[in-house]
C-alpha cells in the first residue's frame, strides 16, 4: 500500500544515537522493506546530530526544527524561559501545519512522549496521526503536569503504538483501550564472529573476580548509584566484583557519581568508561548486564546483553518483567530494597557456572521467543485503518492548549519586569495573546464540528 508520511522525532541524536532514535529508524526500515513505495519525511530537532547522516545514508529527506520539549530534564521556570520556549514552539507548529498543508501525507507520526507539536499540527490539519511512546519520563520534568502529558497523547492520536506491554498497560489509564497497540522493536541477533573481549580492570592474579557492565546515559532514573552501592556492600562481605559504566554523562551526573565511588570506598571495583563507539568488547569480556534504571519503557540494553549470551540483572519494574525470567535468564531485584540488587549479585558469584548458563538461556530466549514479538504486518493494517478513517474528532481540549493559554500573563510578568510594556496592540502580551488563541479558537471549531453544533 502507497503511503505518505510524516515523522517526527524529539531529537536529533546530538550527543549519541539513542534507543528511541535507533528504533525509530529500525522501524522504518521494517515498514520499507514490505512497502518499498512508501514516502518518508522526518522533522527532528535543531541541530543536526547523528540522526541526519542515519536517514541520509538511507535516503530518507529531512529537516531540522528549532522547538522545546515538555517534557524535559529541566522544566523552564523563569518567565522569560517559559515564553521563549513558547514562543519557538507556536513556530514549529505553525510551520509544521505549513508544510503538511504541502507535503499532504497521510499519516503523521511522533516518535517519544517529549514533544507534541506534530500531534497538534496534525489534528490542526485533519490529518491522522500515530504516537510512539517510548518511555514513562522517569527521570525528567514535566513543563506540564505529567498526567497532563499522557492525556493528550490520547486526545492529539488515533492509534498509540506502545513498545511494551507494560507500558501499554501504564497509558490505558489516560488513553482508550482501542486506541492501544503493542509493536515491540525489531531485534536482529547478529551472526557471525563476535568482536574480542575487552575489559578495563587489570587482570588478577588472584582469584577472577565476577565481572558486571551497566549500559547507558548516566543519570539518576538510570540507577547507576544503585550498583556502585550493591559493589560497596559487596566489598564490605569480600565479595570480589568489578563493575563497568559505560555511557555518556552530563557533568553534573558524572561528578555525583564519581563523588559516590570515592566515598564508598570502591575506586579500585568500578569503571567509568564515557561513551564508547562500540560497547560490544566491554559487553563481551563480562559475566553479567546490569539494567538497573527506575523503569524501561521496553530495554534495548537488555535484549543486547542478551544477544551476547550474558544474563541480566534488572529491576522488577516496567518491560524488564516482559524480557527477564528471574532465575532462568537472569534474575529480578526490588528497587526499593537497597540490598536486593547485592544479594542476586552474590548469588551468581558464590555459583560458578549459573551466569553462563543463565547466559545461555538468554540467548535461548531471545531467539526463540522476544525476536518474534515483533509482529509489523497487524500494524501496518491498523494503519491503513486509520488512514482510511482520517483524523477523528477531538473529545476535547488538549492539556497543552490550555497551558498556552495562560501564557499572555507569563509574557505580562516579563514585560513588566523588563520595563518593556508599550501600546497593547503592539506589544509581545497582544501578539502572544493572539498566538496563543490562534491554536484554541481552531480547536474549538472543530470541537463544535464534530460535535454537530452550528
Amino acid at each position: 500500500m502507497w503511503v505518505r508520511v510524516l515523522v517526527f522525532s524529539h531529537s536529533s541524536a546530538v550527543d549519541n544515537l539513542g534507543g528511541a532514535e535507533r528504533s525509530l529508524l529500525e522501524f522504518l526500515d521494517a515498514w520499507r522493506a514490505v512497502d518499498p513505495e512508501l514516502e518518508v519525511f522526518v522533522v527532528s530537532r535543531t541541530p543536526s546530530g547523528h540522526l541526519q547522516p542515519e536517514l541520509d545514508r538511507r535516503g530518507i529527506p529531512w529537516m531540522n526544527l528549532r522547538f522545546h520539549s515538555v517534557v524535559r530534564h529541566r522544566k523552564a521556570t523563569t518567565d522569560e524561559h517559559i515564553y521563549r520556549s513558547a514562543r519557538d514552539d507556536f513556530a514549529a507548529v505553525r510551520a509544521l501545519e505549513q508544510f503538511i498543508s504541502g507535503f499532504e501525507p497521510d499519516l503523521v507520526i511522533t516518535n517519544t512522549i517529549v514533544a507534541p507539536w506534530a500531534a497538534l499540527a496534525a489534528k490542526l490539519s485533519g490529518v491522522p496521526h500515530v504516537w510512539f511512546p517510548r518511555e514513562y519520563g522517569d527521570g525528567h520534568e514535566f513543563q506540564i503536569p505529567a498526567e497532563d502529558v499522557f492525556e493528550d497523547i490520547g486526545t492529539l492520536s488515533d492509534l498509540v503504538v506502545t513498545n511494551s506491554r507494560s507500558l501499554r498497560d501504564f497509558l490505558s489509564e489516560w488513553v482508550e483501550a482501542e486506541k492501544l497497540a503493542v509493536l515491540y522493536p525489531r531485534i536482529d541477533i547478529a551472526e557471525g564472529n563476535p568482536p574480542n573481549p575487552q575489559w578495563p580492570f587489570p587482570e588478577s592474579a588472584a582469584e577472577r573476580p565476577l565481572r558486571l557492565v551497566c549500559v547507558g546515559r548516566i543519570a539518576k532514573s538510570k540507577g547507576q548509584a544503585r550498583a556502585v552501592r550493591a559493589v560497596a556492600g559487596l566489598k564490605l562481605l569480600d565479595v570480589h566484583v568489578e563493575l563497568v559504566l559505560v555511557g555518556s554523562a552530563a557533568d553534573e551526573d558524572r561528578r555525583e557519581l564519581e563523588t559516590l565511588v570515592e566515598a564508598s570506598g570502591v575506586g579500585d571495583r568500578v569503571r567509568l568508561t564515557g561513551e564508547l563507539e562500540d560497547p560490544r568488547p566491554v559487553v563481551m569480556a563480562a559475566d553479567l548486564g546490569l539494567v538497573v534504571s527506575d523503569s524501561e519503557g521496553f530495554g534495548r540494553v537488555t535484549v543486547e546483553f542478551m544477544a551476547a549470551g550474558k544474563p541480566v540483572i534488572g529491576t522488577a519494574t516496567g518491560a524488564t518483567v516482559e524480557l527477564v525470567d528471574d532465575g532462568v535468564t537472569g534474575a529480578l531485584f526490588d528497587p526499593k530494597d537497597s540490598d536486593s540488587l547485592a544479594r542476586a549479585i552474590r548469588r551468581y558469584a558464590d555459583e560458578p557456572g549459573l551466569a553462563a548458563r543463565h547466559g545461555e538461556a538468554a540467548w535461548r530466549t531471545l531467539r526463540d521467543d522476544i525476536a518474534s514479538r515483533h509482529t509489523l504486518p497487524p500494524l501496518l493494517a491498523r494503519f491503513a485503518d486509520v488512514t482510511a478513517a482520517g483524523s477523528a474528532p477531538l473529545p476535547g481540549l488538549p492539556r497543552i492548549m490550555a497551558y498556552w493559554m495562560s501564557l499572555p500573563t507569563t509574557a505580562v510578568n516579563l514585560l513588566t519586569a523588563t520595563g518593556g510594556m508599550v501600546d497593547p496592540r503592539t506589544s509581545l502580551t497582544w501578539k502572544v495573546g493572539r498566538m496563543a488563541m490562534a491554536g484554541p479558537r481552531t480547536l474549538l471549531r472543530l470541537l463544535r464540528k464534530g460535535s454537530g453544533q452550528a
